[in-house]
């Protein structure tokens, strides 16, 4: 389980130290998306990274009654700094994401005496840019059925779809990296790059980064977890757009196909860290964030 911080409601800021687990925040009466809040809430919330070196990513869900009812982040600590968003309202089916350019989010919900919803969810937690010069390679296995991935957030150096030269990650389905295996390619900065989600054919999936000597950005945060349903999942082969919101496009191979075997110290255990991975796991689901 994600750890749960506060749901604190007062006009004087409550301060939250964020490190590098995912935490999150409700709204007083939030439950995973039913229940509801309070009416005449004015409620604000100040987050530290913990350092200078670190910034802040945010992952916003919201079920808010427009127009009285409403959310505003600002890059900084206070309601002074520049906002990240402003008096928003509605309903996202998914969590939008944020970040901070320093250590400090201020956040300000505010709600009327009418209609009640929801509420909101921000989980976040501190990072910072991913390292040069780095090869990653992680074998999440699962002991019961299929590997479950959930992709959230993906910033990665910018190349061309077709060469992806620079930084990159891939996702291979199953226990080695083959060019028949690989389910998807990015080497796109965000916000180019949707969140996805992935079932692995089998039991195992290979997560592989790679970082030049130049240009880094934020990495990659990827969920995953065991499904104790087997599934059938068809591979093929894609590689990201660059355009606003990347597609998948087909890459043709040729038909020798060669494999890279992973060797037995860079298999995943659910309670274990490696490299230039930051992971945080629980008894049922665990985060990779590239981003040291």
């Amino acid at each position: 389980m994600q750890e749960y911080v506060s749901s604190t409601c007062d006009v004087t800021a409550q301060e939250i130290q964020a490190d590098s687990s995912l935490r999150f925040l409700t709204s007083t009466g939030y439950t995973e998306g039913s229940g509801s809040y309070i009416n005449n809430m004015d409620c604000w919330w100040r987050i530290d990274s913990g350092g200078d070196d670190l910034k802040l990513l945010l992952f916003l869900t919201r079920d808010l009654a427009c127009p009285g009812d409403k959310i505003s982040i600002y890059d900084g600590d206070s309601s002074t700094a520049t906002p990240l968003v402003s008096d928003l309202c509605g309903t996202s089916a998914t969590p939008t994401h944020y970040s901070t350019t320093q250590r400090h989010a201020y956040i300000r919900l505010v709600t009327d005496a009418s209609v009640s919803r929801a509420g909101i969810k921000l989980e976040f937690l501190a990072a910072k840019d991913y390292c040069s010069a780095k090869t990653c390679r992680w074998l999440i296995t699962s002991l019961v059925g299929n590997v479950d991935l959930d992709i959230v957030f993906s910033d990665i150096e910018d190349d061309l779809p077709s060469r992806c030269d620079y930084d990159k990650y891939t996702i291979n389905d199953g226990n080695d990296r083959c060019e028949n295996n690989v389910i998807r390619t990015v080497c796109s900065q965000y916000p180019k790059v949707a969140p996805f989600t992935f079932t692995s054919s089998g039991s195992s999936v290979v997560v592989f980064f790679v970082s030049d000597s130049s240009v880094n950005r934020r990495g990659f945060l990827l969920k995953y977890k065991s499904n104790a349903t087997y599934t059938t999942t068809t591979v093929t082969q894609t590689t990201e757009s660059i355009s606003p919101l990347a597609t998948s496009s087909s890459v043709e191979k040729s038909n020798k196909v060669s494999c890279v075997p992973t060797p037995e110290r860079y298999k995943v255990s659910f309670n274990q860290t490696l490299g230039c991975l930051r992971k945080f796991p629980t008894s049922r689901e665990a985060l990779l964030l590239v981003g040291d």
